[in-house]
């Protein structure tokens, strides 16, 4: 029951529709897309400092800076994505695109025993490029069912009132005929309640990139102090075409729904650090990181589409484009850190990160959201993150290995959303000059339900639309120009 209540807050539209509490999450996760070599060290970089993607995660790091840098991070990211009921049914996609993971300068000046530094530039904090595709055979329901219940559970009993509640989503339906309401207060639909194809294809593109303003002091070797200023700009837009299809040998039956929408907005948040030195063989560190307060505006329209021959319905409806501006707070975080140095041979390092998701909350100027974050409280949960990295070091060359765990932002086991992944690479230094290159490996495992668990509206009991298992590989090749200034 919990599982149930708990799939049926994450796909609540909130009053703007388009939005839900999935996406909620994807705003606030942070998964870091740095440097070369902070990637292929697992991004275990809160102790180590002296890279600029270590600013993202502890900005005490940039004491660690004796010489001005410029750097510049490319990368490659190709995602495959399979989605398949539990019986083993797969439908694959995959996506290819290319991304600047930071770029940034950073300045050093010394005051006797004491080195002051600064950095400023980009450092990217998600990646939402991905492409899924489903194509399954439903024999229980189908997605008007959901609506018809939908519907029912608001007490909507004509057209005029199922407008003011799901203009976008629900209120095309009745346009292109594929529902009626009746006097006697039933409902009816061109469309079988089971027994039909259902496709579904997201193309979603766009991340976060974390602009920064930062600064560290290095108090004899011994401690280093640092803070940071930062303006993330989030840039989401996805396309999701859904379809069914009940085609016979002598008719064409289906019907289609695409809906178009984008995120987009700028936050501010502070950073805080700490570094020190015990002894020479370890380094400690510790970082806070504020909340960040997101100024977001989303779009989204939709078109509907049915063309069923059995029954004479060929007519379409498409929305008007609508916009809607809300805040967001997003959760802070905690990172405590350490690093085993072995002299100029190598290093061990490991990131425990504290985040609590449940903490987000959303407003608006003309809406009130008390049900909504009390949806977002009820969903999800505080969480952990674990890094570890390491580089071992031989003349000019370093070699580099990493692993990171993201856990689940969910309330409850059976919704798993957990993240896993694997690094590798290796740095050359000649001179002022480095090039870094690193592979990383990222899996994700998710299971969902298509649509919702409504109850169905020709079922008393109900059966759950069908439970989808998505597995995300993602290949990201990085490599990073790094340039000192002597």
């Amino acid at each position: 029951m919990k599982k149930i209540l708990l799939i049926l807050l994450i796909t609540i539209p909130f009053c703007f529709e388009a939005q839900n509490i999935n996406d909620v999450y994807n705003v606030s996760a942070t998964y870091y897309q740095g440097t070369a070599k902070s990637m292929a060290m697992g991004n275990a970089m809160g102790a180590v400092g002296q890279d600029f993607s270590s600013v993202a995660i502890n900005p005490a790091g940039l004491g660690l800076f004796r010489k001005p840098e410029f750097i510049f991070t490319p990368s490659v990211n190709m995602t495959y994505t399979s989605s398949s009921l539990l019986n083993g049914y797969k439908a694959y996609d995959f996506k290819t695109n290319l991304s600047v993971n930071n770029f940034g300068m950073v300045g050093v000046n010394k005051t006797g025993n004491n080195i002051v530094t600064w950095g400023i530039g980009m450092n990217r904090t998600n990646n939402f490029n991905n492409r899924i595709y489903v194509d399954i055979f439903n024999g229980n329901n189908s997605l008007i069912d959901a609506y018809f219940a939908e519907i029912i559970a608001n007490d909507i009993y004509n057209e005029n009132e199922l407008y003011d509640y799901s203009p976008s989503y629900i209120y095309p339906i009745w346009e292109t005929y594929l529902m009626d309401f009746h006097p006697d207060g039933s409902l009816s639909s061109p469309v079988p309640m089971g027994g039909l194809t259902q496709r579904k294809g997201v193309n979603s593109w766009g991340g976060t990139n974390e602009w920064t303003l930062s600064t560290a002091i290095n108090l004899s070797d011994k401690i280093f102090l640092g803070f940071s200023f930062n303006m993330p700009y989030v840039n989401s837009k996805k396309i999701t075409d859904y379809e069914e299809d009940f085609s016979t040998d002598d008719y064409d039956n289906y019907w289609i729904q695409e809906e178009v929408m984008s995120t987009t907005g700028w936050g501010i948040n502070g950073k805080f650090g700490l570094i020190a030195y015990p002894a020479r063989w370890i380094r400690l560190g510790a970082s806070f990181h504020t909340p960040t307060l997101y100024n977001l505006t989303d779009m989204w329209r939709t078109e509907t589409y049915a063309h069923i021959d059995e029954y004479g319905i060929h007519r379409s409806w498409e929305t008007p484009t609508s916009y809607f501006n809300y805040s967001m707070i997003t959760p802070w975080k905690a990172n405590a850190s350490v690093a085993l140095i072995f002299g100029n041979f190598g290093m061990i390092t490991a990131d425990y990160e504290y985040v609590d998701y449940s903490s987000v909350k959303l407003s608006a100027y003309d809406y009130e959201y008390n049900s909504y974050n009390d949806a977002i409280r009820a969903t999800f949960a505080p969480t952990m993150n674990l890094r570890l990295g390491t580089e071992w070091r031989y003349q000019n060359y370093c070699f580099r290995g990493g692993y990171a765990f993201y856990g689940s932002p969910y309330g409850i086991s059976e919704i798993d959303y957990r993240r896993n992944a694997l690094s590798c690479g290796f740095g050359y230094t000649k001179h002022a000059f480095t090039i870094d290159l690193a592979y990383v490996y990222t899996l994700q495992n998710h299971n969902y339900n298509l649509y919702s668990q409504y109850t169905n509206y020709y079922d008393e009991i109900g059966t759950p639309s069908p439970e989808i298992n998505e597995i995300t590989r993602l290949h990201s090749l990085v490599v990073s120009l790094k340039f000192r200034i002597y």
